[in-house]
């Protein structure tokens, strides 16, 4: 039998949160904490990745510092050797929890969070005021010589200051900024999407916020990541760079592992292909379900780039809007 081959792992400790962002797609509070994989589970899962030559991971959540495991768990990674990217809003990072993040070797990047371009404007979308502890920890890791990424997550009010939210963070930190507007494919509900209204990007906006970005990447090169808004030239040349790929995708190179135990290649909770139990075994055979699914894969992504022929769009949540739209059809 023949099984998927897995290079990164994309692994949601928890869904229990510190905070509770008013546009999250997973609902993020402490509400979840019952669904959490148990330590031994984890430590499983991360294992069989180990021994089927997996060489990434990603620590998510959720909060994963709310898991009172997780040193734990970061301690049996670092035993295997395997470099990790650690995603943390940043709230609950004391000096001592810094410290000791810290000094494992596996830590590859700290990845944390900004929803705004100054503390009043970030809590006004998080809930809780993390604004000032994300930059104590950039600053510590920048000390460190340990990489750090920033995931600028904006809404409508806030997407004119985008280029003085960048100015203010690659001037004083040495870190990697991917900018990302919410959109009304990202938030919770259809209610919370009525509610939040005035959080949402919309479309006419994209064209704007891609110019945006496109221009800051030339401005800090290497300091810019792609953003998830994207034009017709830019997803037609990723789908050439990837057709010739055995698992076929723009979005879903990697297993992503939900709190519960689900395996999926996606990002989005939304997506409703899973393929059992990852605290079972991660092997996926590369079967008649998997190649199907490449197909929807597929069809999803040219589903989007003729959409974005018309305007630039959101392509990951967008291809997983496709998939989904195909399993209620089938």
């Amino acid at each position: 039998m023949e099984y998927l081959p897995i290079k990164t792992l994309y692994l949601e400790v928890t869904h229990a949160c510190n905070q509770h962002c008013r546009h999250c797609y997973l609902d993020g509070g402490m509400h979840h904490k019952p669904l959490e994989m148990s330590t031994e589970q984890i430590k499983h899962i991360i294992k069989e990745f180990s021994e089927q030559g997996g060489n990434y991971i990603i620590i998510t959540g959720g909060e994963p510092i709310v898991r009172t495991d997780i040193f734990e768990i970061l301690s049996f990674i670092e035993n295997l050797g395997i470099p990790v990217s650690f995603a943390s809003n940043s709230l609950a990072m004391t000096p001592e929890r810094l410290e000791k993040l810290a000094q494992f070797n596996c830590l590859d990047t700290y990845f944390t969070s900004i929803l705004g371009g100054n503390a009043k404007e970030h809590e006004k979308i998080a809930g809780r005021d993390s604004y000032d502890k994300v930059l104590k920890a950039l600053r510590f890791f920048d000390k460190k010589e340990i990489a750090t990424y920033v995931q600028i997550t904006l809404a409508n009010e806030y997407i004119p200051e985008i280029k003085d939210i960048a100015k203010q963070l690659l001037s004083e930190y040495n870190c990697m900024v991917k900018f990302t507007p919410i959109g009304s494919l990202g938030v919770k509900s259809k209610d919370e999407t009525h509610r939040n209204q005035e959080l949402i990007v919309p479309k006419v906006k994209f064209k704007e916020f891609l110019e945006e970005v496109e221009a800051l990447k030339i401005k800090y090169p290497g300091r810019i990541d792609d953003s998830n808004i994207k034009n017709y030239d830019q997803i037609k040349r990723m789908i050439v760079e990837n057709s010739e790929n055995k698992l076929y995708s723009l979005s879903y190179g990697f297993l992503a592992v939900r709190p519960n135990g689900d395996m999926s290649f996606s990002c989005n909770m939304g997506n409703p292909y899973t393929f059992g139990k990852a605290y079972e075994s991660i092997k996926i055979p590369m079967d008649e379900k998997l190649l199907q699914y490449i197909e929807i894969i597929k069809a999803a992504e040219q589903q989007v780039l003729q959409d974005s022929i018309r305007n630039v769009v959101e392509t990951e949540e967008l291809v997983d809007y496709y998939i989904k739209s195909y399993k209620m059809k089938h």
